[in-house]
């Protein structure tokens, strides 16, 4: 197997559009990498550019050590696999997977061997036989794998490979893709805009937007310490909600005045704080750091905030609230347990120890309550 290295590479079309700003990424032998971002973001382009699809306008790809900028697509050892199949439907199963190795001259033996073992691997042995119109979706993208599989590449490049399923058959093929990968021990890029597809698949995220990378980190820290405002906005279902508000510092005594309210900040690591100081920002609070007083933590602060919307889950709700002064929709993750009304006025607790300050009211406003030597890349 091996690593993939992105050096300052660039794509822009023949009208301008700049899809992929100078980039650099190094991708280790044997990860699961996850690129992630809205549509638009440059991430199936920088994919395409890996696998040969896609030209490339500046920079320079590795892979395995070797430079493959003018290697063809048939000759840089790695498999692609599509979120439409492109599955041959008039040849059956076995026939699908046979079909590179088949072009390649590999002995009908090996072949034979080959497929069996990924059929097995993939509990598709009792399909070999079926076309693929005779298949469920999720069975066609085991097919789609199976193909890959038998090439024995030295990378898999994922496309949106799931998008096309229903939801439950997207949870069990992201089980099966990422034991599969471990079973293999090979290295895997992965595109998707779905982030919990990213933060369960991905041994670390690259997280983009506007054809720029965001930040690369495991999925925890990129949750817990997201490098900007458009990460955390990003990763997290629901999305992180955005307070703007004014910094004050009253002798070291941290504050944001939010909604005519002087909310304490609580946050462990507060030395980056004073750049801010007196400045527009944002805090930046996720749901599940929001309490009704029952379930808050001792002397977090709190607001008095309007409940619009509530959506039972079962074992937890979501509630929307709205408070004055502030201009969108607020959301709490409460526990399924509490008895909460729409129309009923609320107070609302803060678990500041949770928050982030960004600096600025822009989407890509730096965090500022990052701990100390924290990088952008990890």
């Amino acid at each position: 197997m091996a690593d993939i290295e992105l050096i300052k590479l660039k794509k822009v079309y023949d009208n301008g559009y700049v899809a992929v700003k100078p980039s650099d990424l190094k991708i280790n032998d044997k990860e699961f990498m996850v690129l992630v971002g809205p549509s638009g973001c440059g991430k199936t382009t920088s994919l395409r550019m890996i696998a040969g699809l896609e030209s490339i306008s500046d920079g320079e790809i590795r892979i395995g050590g070797r430079r493959v900028n003018e290697v063809q697509p048939k000759n840089r050892d790695i498999a692609m696999v599509f979120q439409s199949y492109a599955l041959y439907p008039h040849l059956t199963v076995y026939e699908n997977m046979a079909f590179a190795l088949r072009l390649r001259k590999v002995p009908p033996r090996e072949i034979h061997e080959q497929i069996v073992q990924a059929a097995e691997m993939l509990s598709l042995t009792s399909q070999l036989e079926k076309l693929p119109k005779a298949l469920s979706g999720g069975q066609r993208q085991r097919v789609a794998l199976g193909r890959a599989i038998v090439r024995k590449p030295q990378a898999f490049l994922f496309d949106e490979p799931l998008s096309n399923l229903d939801a439950k058959l997207r949870g069990e093929m992201r089980y099966e893709l990422r034991s599969l990968q471990q079973r293999l021990a090979t290295t895997a890029v992965y595109v998707t805009h779905d982030q919990i597809e990213a933060m369960t698949l991905g041994d670390r995220i690259t997280v983009m937007s506007v054809g720029e990378i965001q930040q690369v980190a495991p999925p925890r820290v990129v949750y817990d310490w997201p490098f900007n405002r458009f990460v955390a906005g990003f990763i997290g279902t629901p999305p992180m909600n955005f307070l703007p508000g004014i910094l004050k510092d009253a002798g070291g005594s941290w504050s944001a005045q939010i909604a005519g309210h002087a909310v304490p900040l609580a946050m462990p690591n507060r030395d980056n704080l004073g750049k801010a100081r007196d400045s527009e920002i944002v805090m930046g609070i996720r749901p599940e750091n929001l309490h009704v007083a029952a379930n808050a933590p001792a002397g977090s602060p709190s607001m008095d905030m309007k409940i619009d919307v509530v959506e039972h889950m079962g074992d937890h709700q979501y509630v929307y609230l709205r408070a004055d002064g502030l201009p969108d929709t607020i959301i709490m993750k409460a526990p399924g347990a509490v008895e909460l009304a729409v129309g009923q006025v609320a107070r609302i607790h803060l678990d500041t120890t949770r928050a982030h300050i960004f600096q600025g009211r822009g989407e890509h406003a730096p965090n500022i309550t990052l701990p100390p030597g924290f990088p952008q890349q990890q």
